[in-house]
């Protein structure tokens, strides 16, 4: 699994510290005044990873709690307010990773808590929706067509998303507002990447040292 993760990290990849993608100068525009805050956050998955998952049905979904904190804010005249926000991220049940029909489940089937199904466009599908229109609490504009990708942030594997300000302080054109958020090098997080078989995975461990975003 980690091995898919840095697989789809080779055209995804961001630098360390403050920010997260990169995109053409035409295509992403920054605010004139971005703010560049550090994250951490708190997840917990309602329905924990394993490698065969929870049998379900289509149409069924697990929630995973987010609660995300913005601090050591700064923009050009200096420090500014941070702030929290909390997202409920909406899985979809899927059919079975290759991983998990080798644990025994079958291909006809919907399951939720696949843990070889992390990596997938499943996971972050599921973040983009989560985010659309969020009114975030670094300068109060609301994030539009925010796109969740596999990648690097800094020296962790984990998730980038871009996406658009609308009004607020801080508003942005093009894909111009970034989020990089790590995940970090520890035995839990190690063991959600190569599979879930040393138990059940309930909360995700974030590197709050890489996770950063960019207004």
């Amino acid at each position: 699994m980690r091995r898919k993760i840095l697989l789809g990290a080779l055209a995804l990849a961001l630098p360390t510290g403050l920010l997260a993608m990169t995109e053409s100068a035409a295509v992403a525009k920054a605010s004139p005044n971005p703010v560049a805050c550090d994250i951490s956050a708190t997840i917990t998955l309602s329905v924990g990873l394993s490698p065969a998952g929870v049998l379900s049905a289509k149409g069924d979904s697990s929630i995973t709690t987010v609660d995300v904190t913005f601090s050591n804010c700064s923009d050009a005249a200096g420090p500014t307010p941070g702030g929290t926000e909390d997202l409920s991220i909406n899985t979809a049940a899927s059919k079975p990773s290759a991983e998990a029909q080798a644990a025994g489940d079958s291909k006809h089937n919907y399951y939720l808590g696949d843990c070889g199904a992390f990596a997938s466009a499943n996971t972050t599908k599921g973040i983009g929706k989560s985010l659309k229109n969020l009114v975030l609490p670094i300068g109060g504009g609301e994030l539009k067509g925010p796109k969740a990708t596999e990648g690097t942030v800094g020296d962790d594997v984990g998730f980038n998303i871009t996406g658009t300000v609308k009004g607020g302080t801080y508003p942005t054109a093009g894909k111009g507002a970034s989020i990089g958020v790590g995940l970090l090098n520890d035995t839990n997080n190690g063991n959600l990447l190569t599979g879930c078989h040393s138990g059940t995975v309930t909360a995700i461990d974030v590197d709050s040292s890489q996770s950063s975003a960019v207004l």
